[in-house]
């Protein structure tokens, strides 16, 4: 890495990866990180080229997990991708392409951090991997902050919902969706229900859930929109079954207790945003969903919105945060997927929870377009 182009078999060579999983502690402020992120790496785009970057770098996330409790370094790339985050929207307005390339390649190495720690070891040390920080120097005065994780977790979503979708934002916007599922699937390597992970109550409870409706919102609209994906980002030709794939239909698996289908190919190229959004929509609504000591903003948020084009449309009955969509896009878009596991759950939650969803498709004519 660096500014040279990398291929995936050179990645356990580099100079860059090996001083960062390194004994050497890093600042966040270090010029390093420039020179680390401007790489130009063709993201893997088949499961072979996945399997591949895991066997390469394995031995440099064994690595890193010896030296980062003393280096903290995982904490130092988290501090710089929230720093180039909160200047992320700016950047595209100014159509800043190096500075959005850069925020990707932070966030595609933390996500693959994370999903290696995650498989690897607990979550209370995964914990303790992310807050590590190297001892304090003479005169220093230790950091006393909130746990990173719920900054990372933060600046996640208020990518989703800050950020324009655009073709030089798409590959950013879906890896901060595949981070989030990426950090939502220690719930398959967990024993205890979801709503004891701290990386669950945090979602549910933390800062990042004051976005809960504008998040469920930018969400469902990425599913509606079935945006394709850039030619730059899924190059033409290129085939599915990424390890993130695969790790969503893990998640399917979890959520339909292995009754589903699957994830299906169908039409996962040319919308992989949408798909991967409608997924993070379903594994937000249906964790947490019993306890009473946890409440689920994003379950409320699904189940009721409203209709953006209804004049008079009635308001909910109880006053609940809310948002507006198009019920007929909505229903178009549904009926053009249902076929595909994860559309025909969504269509059940929507019709059994969503009161106002539920009468406008049974009060349409064309009601058995959702059965052709």
């Amino acid at each position: 890495m660096g500014s040279s182009s990398s291929t995936i078999s050179e990645l356990k060579d580099n100079e860059c990866l090996r001083r960062f999983a390194g004994k050497e502690p890093i600042s966040h402020n270090d010029p390093f990180w420039n020179q680390m992120l401007s790489f130009s790496f063709s993201p893997p785009r088949h499961c072979s080229d996945y399997q591949l970057l895991e066997e390469s770098t394995q031995s440099l996330c064994k690595t890193l997990l010896t030296n980062n409790l003393q280096t903290g370094n995982v904490g130092s790339l988290v501090r710089v991708f929230l720093m180039r985050n909160s200047e992320l929207k700016a950047s595209t307005q100014c159509e800043d392409n190096v500075f959005t390339w850069q925020t990707y390649n932070a966030l595609f190495i933390l996500r693959c951090i994370c999903k290696y720690f995650l498989e690897t070891i607990t979550e209370e040390s995964f914990l303790k991997q992310l807050q590590a920080r190297p001892p304090p120097q003479d005169g220093e005065l230790p950091d006393d902050e909130q746990p990173l994780i719920e900054h990372l977790q933060n600046a996640l979503v208020e990518l989703i919902v800050d950020v324009p979708i655009l073709d030089g934002t798409y590959a950013v916007h879906l890896e901060a969706t595949n981070a989030i599922l990426v950090l939502m699937s220690v719930q398959m390597f967990m024993q205890t229900p979801a709503f004891k992970s701290q990386i669950y109550r945090t979602m549910m409870g933390g800062k990042c859930s004051i976005h809960a409706c504008l998040l469920m919102k930018q969400l469902l609209q990425r599913y509606i929109g079935q945006q394709k994906c850039p030619v730059n980002v899924l190059p033409s030709g290129a085939q599915g079954g990424s390890i993130i794939l695969n790790l969503a239909s893990g998640l399917w698996s979890l959520l339909t207790l292995g009754y589903g289908r699957g994830q299906q190919t169908t039409n996962v190229d040319e919308a992989v945003l949408a798909n991967q959004s409608l997924l993070l929509i379903l594994v937000l609504t249906n964790h947490c969903t019993n306890e009473k000591t946890i409440h689920n903003p994003y379950r409320q948020a699904l189940f009721s919105f409203t209709n953006s084009q209804e004049i008079n449309g009635s308001s909910p009955t109880q006053a609940v945060a809310t948002f507006k969509l198009d019920y007929s896009a909505m229903f178009s878009t549904l009926c053009q997927t249902v076929k595909e596991d994860q559309s025909t759950l969504l269509l059940y939650l929507l019709l059994h929870r969503n009161q106002q969803f539920r009468v406008y498709v049974l009060a349409r004519a064309d009601i058995e377009e959702l059965v052709c």
